[in-house]
């Protein structure tokens, strides 16, 4: 009998895996180059999250492809993560560099995070001057949006860095 049991609560517990993994639909992607070198992220290491309020806001979080991988892997990972507000579910979303000037869009990028903590390698900031930042949400259905990006950041002595011909495609994944 407690065979049967374990046996029992073993099935529900695959099929609850197998129905979040078919839940989360299209595999996630995101790709941009900084400083003209390749950053990509992959499937596990994108996270969208809508801020259900009125503002809109959202998250927008990815790290090198691989980083979320177990056993996580021993070479440092980057990080870029992004916070604008203006999101609503199923419509096109433009932000440009009036937007991140202001208050309701931030960004910043971490080159060579220690995968079990500690300092990254550098940290850059957003330069919120810049009159080239933009981040556009080109289409929006259901719980997923795609688009493109570009922003152009400061690092700790004020060099320039610009992560440029930014690509997403990412899925709200919150139940």
């Amino acid at each position: 009998m407690r065979y049967g049991r374990y046996s029992l609560a073993l099935s529900a517990a695959v099929l609850a895996m197998l129905l979040t993994s078919a839940a989360a639909g299209e595999p996630q992607s995101l790709s941009a180059t900084i400083d003209g070198a390749a950053f990509v992220s992959d499937d596990g290491g994108i996270t969208l999250i809508p801020i259900g309020n009125s503002s809109g806001s959202f998250t927008l979080v990815a790290i090198t492809a691989g980083g979320s991988a177990y056993p996580p892997p021993k070479t440092p990972l980057d990080r870029l993560s992004i916070t604008c507000s203006g999101l609503e579910a199923g419509k096109p979303l433009h932000l440009d560099s009036k937007h991140f000037g202001r208050a309701e869009c931030d960004a910043t990028f971490a080159r060579g995070v220690k995968p079990m903590g500690g300092d990254p390698e550098a940290e850059y900031r957003l330069d919120k001057r810049h009159a080239d930042n933009r981040f556009d949400v080109e289409t929006a259905a259901g719980k997923r949006y795609a688009g493109r990006f570009q922003l152009h950041f400061v690092d700790a002595s004020g060099a320039a860095h610009v992560l440029g011909d930014g690509r997403f495609d990412a899925e709200d994944r919150q139940y």
